[in-house]
Parts: C-alpha cells; structure tokens; sequence
C-alpha cells in the first residue's frame, strides 16, 4: 500500500541497526578568546552526522572599559564572523565574512524567534536571562567555573544546508571546521549608565569587549549497520558519477552606498538569491543597542505611551538590535521623522549583467517586502509594521531559482558559466533624500555540488 498517501497507508519502514550517540568535540586549542581570535574543531571521522543539529556550546562575557559603560550581549551566533570548512586539506568552503550579519537577514525572515534559552535571542536589558538576576546597574557577565555553558548556536548555511543532511564522514577525508570570531562592536552594544543604570539606548563612553570560554562542539552521530546502505555507497564511490551532495554558499561584499550604486561580481553555476541589506554610517562605533521602532522599549504602560503599537508582540515588552547588525534605508526622510515620508524611500533596482530584476523600479517600502518574503519563501517575518522594516531591518533580495530548490536537491539558479558577471545595486528614478555615507552588505547565494569519488576523492562545482 505504499502507493496510497500516508494517511491512508498501511506500508512500515523497517531499519535494523540503527544507532545513535552525541559527542562532544574538543577544540583544537583552549583557552579565553577575545574578538577576531579563532577555534577549530575536527569532526568525527567514522559516523553520520546530522549535520543540522551541530552546535557550538560555550560561555561568554563582556568587559566595560570605564564606570560609564555597560555590556550588552547581542545574539549570541554574531560571535562567528566566518566558519570556513576544509576536508584532508581542501577548501570545501571558505566562508562568507560578516557571517552576523547573514544571519540578522536570514533571522528577520523567520515567522518566530529562535529558542531564547540558549540561543540569548533577545537583548537583555534589565534582567538575565540566564540566572534570572538584576544586571541594571553593570555589565553582562557569566561564570566559567566548571565548564559550564549557557549558549549553544548553530553553525550557519554550510551545516543547515547540506543535503543529504545525515553525512557519512567514513567517505570523506578529515573535516576541519574553523570560527574566526566578530569584532567586539558586532558582539557588544556599548551602553550608557544613568543614575547607576544601565540605559541600552544611550551610547557608552567606551567600547565595551567580549570573551568566550569553555566553547566544545556537539554533534549527534548516527549509524545504520545493515550492510545495504554501506554497499550502496561502495557501489556509486566506484562508479564514474560518484556521489553528490551539495550546500548553499555565501560570498559578502561591503561598501559605501556613496554614488547611490555598488557592483559585485559573480562566477557561480547556479546563483541563487541575491541579498542586499543597508546600515547606518557608524554601525561600527562605540554604539548603545537600537530599540525598534514600535516597541515598548521604555517598558512604560502601553496605553499611554505615544509611538508603542498595539500589537501584543509590541505592546507588552521591548525589543533591541544591534547597531551592527540594525538595516536602516539609505534615506534622509525615514517614516518616524514626518507626515508621508514612508512615500519617499528611494527605489532600488537589482541587475546582473544589465538584466534588471524586477523589471520595474522597486521602492523600498511594501514593494520590496513583498518581493523579499517571496524571496526567502515565506508568508510573515519578524516585522510587526513596516515602520520597523523600513527603519530596523531594511534589506531587499531577489530570488533566481525554483521554489522549494533546496528540499529537492536542485540547481536551477541562474547560470553564469564560470565568468565573473557583474551584480549591480542601484538607486533609480527620484534620489531626493538618498544617504551617500551608509554602509550596504551584499550577500550572494549560489548552490554548490560536492563531488565525492572513490579513494575519497573531492571535488568542488561552484
């Protein structure tokens, strides 16, 4: 019956063998790191990864400079600025710098927040989350002792992504995983202290600084000892198609939107998505966290308070971003500020090579949500008006491949036949308005083919 939908199948799969265990990796090197340090860990070389439920576990504090600052954790995964993969030596993937940043995008796309017990999600302003103890009069700070760990993060698009997702690494050379850490700006809102509190919307005298310790890898491990599955894989090892597994890849770029245009360049088989998101001159300064627009930041009654919506999400609580990782619209006349000036973004065209993607002018605002959420196929994101959107997590991205290209396993992106074509983002149309000193984040997705063949032979198809 196993022709007929599961709903009304009597068919049962049947494993023998299975089994299952979670180990935890050592790094490398221990010891205290601080910003832009580095940790490697070498995975399991004999076992099936579940590569997607990996996690880098560890503990984390900051450091004030001076009695008028006090940390502010941001979410905990901005520690890792690029995870770069190598398998008996050869790049597999290099990394994509500003790996915080991808993740802010990829996170303002999700319809719910992350777990926040262990993920440090949110900003904590007054309490911590992790002891339930008042840190409003200092900075944020855990214990090392015993090893202990309060965070566990994912660790991004080379592990999420993978498919097939459960890798057997006895067909693989020896997989090295190095985290370069983020600078401390893009860890760390350096807060202001008032009336000995801490205020996270006033800037610090200082930049405040991080440190991570006790940090181990855990990764769950599978086996399937039936012998069919290991002969099915001698089996396409030794034959001229091998194996193939394949993973989404990033490349960064960042510049100044100063002429209302940037151009990148791409020489991917199947480019994917392209991601675009804008901040503020200064994101990376002594800065305090950003209360988004919307929320109860001041934790004042709602009903009385102008500016708060009556959302529950807003109305009842508060909401903080990093300034590094804040998206704001490269516009002199943001929503907040006046009457109609939500009418005023500045539209935004994305080309490769001089095609133009959508073919008409896009201006920031409901156009390019709804072109975003298509995009990143999905039917809400973490926005509650679109004063947010357009203030706090302004970012555009266009989509090139079939929906659901992922969980096919397909390539069906744009192929740009192994030459370096040009991406450009431009400002088009009207300009009145357009900032010329922010910052603009270029993130281009593409589906890369892992070739696996005998003797475990590797090879990349970008």
């Amino acid at each position: 019956m196993s022709n007929f939908p599961s709903y009304m199948s009597f068919f049962l799969r049947s494993y023998n063998n299975v089994s299952h265990q979670n180990f935890q990796i050592q790094p490398a090197s221990s010891g205290q790191l601080t910003a832009h340090r580095q940790m490697q860990f070498t995975l399991p070389t004999n076992a099936m990864l579940h590569l997607s439920k990996t996690r880098l576990m560890f503990t984390m504090s900051t450091a004030a400079p001076d009695d008028t600052s006090a940390g502010r954790l941001a979410a905990a995964k901005s520690i890792i600025d690029r995870l770069e993969i190598s398998a008996g030596g050869v790049s597999l993937s290099s990394g994509c710098a500003s790996s915080a940043v991808l993740a802010q995008c990829i996170d303002n796309m999700r319809t719910i927040d992350e777990d926040p017990v262990t993920s440090h999600s949110e900003l904590y302003r007054r309490t911590s989350g992790v002891d339930g103890r008042s840190i409003i009069a200092g900075t944020e700070t855990y214990t090392s002792i015993n090893n202990a760990q309060c965070f566990a993060i994912e660790l991004g698009p080379w592990f999420a992504t993978m498919q097939p997702n459960m890798l057997p690494t006895q067909i693989l050379p020896t997989i090295v995983a190095t985290i370069y850490l983020s600078g401390n700006a893009t860890v760390v809102s350096s807060c202001g202290i008032e009336d000995a509190a801490v205020n996270p919307l006033t800037d610090g005298t200082g930049q405040c600084t991080y440190t991570v310790d006790n940090y181990t890898l855990s990764v769950s491990a599978y086996s399937l000892d039936d012998g069919v599955f290991d002969q099915t894989l001698a089996t396409r090892l030794n034959s001229s198609e091998g194996l193939e597994a394949t993973f989404c890849n990033y490349e960064s770029f960042s510049n100044t939107f100063s002429t209302g245009t940037t151009a990148v360049s791409s020489a991917a088989s199947s480019l994917d998505k392209v991601i675009v998101a804008f901040r503020k001159t200064g994101f990376d300064g002594v800065k305090s966290a950003v209360g988004v627009k919307g929320y109860n930041n001041s934790l004042e009654a709602g009903l009385t308070k102008a500016g708060v919506l009556d959302q529950p999400a807003a109305h009842g609580g508060a909401k903080y971003l990093n300034a590094a990782t804040t998206f704001t619209s490269p516009s002199s006349t943001l929503p907040s500020t006046a009457r109609d000036n939500w009418a005023k973004q500045p539209n935004i065209s994305i080309q490769v090579n001089n095609v133009r993607f959508p073919s008409y002018d896009a201006r920031i605002g409901a156009q390019t949500y709804e072109l975003l959420k298509e995009a990143f196929e999905t039917d809400k994101t973490a926005c509650q008006s679109l004063v947010e959107y357009i203030e706090d997590r302004c970012q555009l991205a266009y989509k090139f491949n079939l929906p659901a290209s992922q969980a096919m396993r397909a390539r069906s992106g744009i192929n740009l036949q192994g030459s370096n074509s040009q991406i450009r983002i431009e400002a088009v149309g009207d300009k009145t308005g357009l900032t010329t000193d922010g910052n603009i984040m270029v993130f281009v997705e593409s589906t890369v083919v892992l070739k696996i063949m005998a003797g475990k032979q590797l090879m990349i198809v970008q």
